[in-house]
């Protein structure tokens, strides 16, 4: 598995065209690196140009919208591609390494630590690569580009019952690469856990040109693959030899924490030899091992009936402390608002009246919510909360 490293501290090279000039006089080191990396943003915008049929922008203004996400980094790319096809992204990477440049893959541009800002060649998958594959009720499963947003992946399989359980909360612009690349969780991660947890098979590319499909197998499996001189067979022969090599220090000083998303997905190499999936250390990559072609994640069932319990206290410290008790009632998801939230909101006429329920000024309000088969069920799971905390 390749690393691509990214810039941290470049500002990008600016438009390659009109071809930049010759200075007079000697070059300093800084003007040297500029003209160098003027020259090599030429060629690649025309390399790119002549070979992709997706769009290729290395203008001011694109690179200039390209330089933000949700986070407060600023940093101009190198260039844009926006791919209309699998074999656009390939094209992209291959013509980008052979230049030393950089390759930033990106969604829906919602994260909010700078993951998809950097100096290197944007390869933007939401406008195109945005399909359902295949899709297999039967079996809850669903093949999907990395492009395509969870709210549109959610409609396309709401009428077989089923979701995507992850639920970050820019599920209307968060793409499947992204929402795998930072191994999203939710507000249900209670239940459903992490995207890891939901991520079956995926098809990526590798920085050195191969295509490689990786998935759940045996060790036993993967050893007799390794034996095969292709990518794949290299790949699996390096995973290997990292899981056997590594395996107690991992063991020894991997967080135990069950939520947890900062870092690569090391813990899947302490998995049972029958349960090791390869597929799984893409998730929490953040786009630097592969980039993810294809994604085959499992669903879950929609619940039938929901119910929500609103706790307000007087005490933040007491709200907090009370998460414990209330997990021991197996709730589907607990969500706190503060005061600073509480009046922020009241501030904003759009959303004011949705916590008019709240009742004068609490340091905080715990939101604790309920799956159930009906209302039955939901009012004695709503009632035993009330049991259960007053003990």
């Amino acid at each position: 598995m390749h690393l691509i490293r990214r810039s941290a501290t470049a500002s990008g090279a600016p438009a390659a065209s009109p071809p930049p000039p010759t200075l007079p006089g000697p070059f300093s080191t800084e003007q040297r690196a500029r003209k160098a990396a003027l020259e090599t943003a030429s060629v690649l915008e025309a390399e790119l140009t002549a070979r992709i049929q997706g769009e290729v922008r290395f203008d001011d203004v694109s690179r200039m919208l390209y330089a933000t996400d949700a986070s407060n980094y600023e940093i101009e790319p190198i260039g844009v591609v926006i791919p209309r096809t699998g074999d656009d992204v390939t094209a992209a990477i291959e013509i980008a390494v052979s230049h030393g440049v950089p390759i930033l893959p990106r969604g829906g541009g919602s994260s909010l630590a700078g993951q998809t800002v950097g100096a290197a060649l944007v390869i933007d998958m939401s406008k195109y690569l945005n399909r359902v594959l295949s899709f297999h009720p039967e079996t809850r499963s669903v093949t999907v580009e990395p492009g395509i947003n969870l709210d549109m992946l959610n409609r396309q399989v709401k009428a077989h019952g089923l979701m995507f359980g992850p639920d970050p909360s820019s599920s209307n612009r968060a793409t499947i690469g992204g929402v795998i690349g930072n191994n999203s969780a939710g507000a249900h991660s209670i239940l459903y856990g992490m995207t890891s947890e939901h991520l079956s098979n995926v098809r990526v590319q590798l920085a050195d040109g191969g295509r490689v499909d990786l998935g759940p197998g045996t060790v036993a499996d993967f050893t007799k693959r390794a034996g095969t001189d292709d990518a794949y067979g290299r790949l699996l022969k390096k995973l290997l030899a990292f899981r056997g090599e590594r395996h107690d220090v991992i063991a020894a000083g991997f967080p135990p924490h069950w939520r947890r998303a900062t870092g690569y997905s090391l813990d899947q190499f302490l998995k049972p030899d029958d349960a090791f999936n390869p597929a799984r250390l893409i998730a929490s990559s953040e786009g630097t091992l592969a980039t993810v072609l294809s994604a085959t994640m499992s669903l879950v069932d929609i619940p039938p009936k929901t119910g929500l319990v609103l706790l307000q206290f007087d005490d933040l410290i007491e709200a907090m402390e009370a998460t414990s008790a209330i997990l021991e009632t197996e709730p589907s998801a607990i969500e706190l608002m503060d005061r600073m939230l509480i009046n922020l909101t009241r501030q904003q006429p759009l959303y004011s009246t949705q916590i008019a329920f709240i009742d004068g000024d609490p340091a905080g309000i715990l939101a604790v919510e309920y799956y159930g088969r009906d209302d039955i069920e939901l009012q004695r799971k709503c009632d035993h909360l009330t049991q259960h905390l007053r003990q």
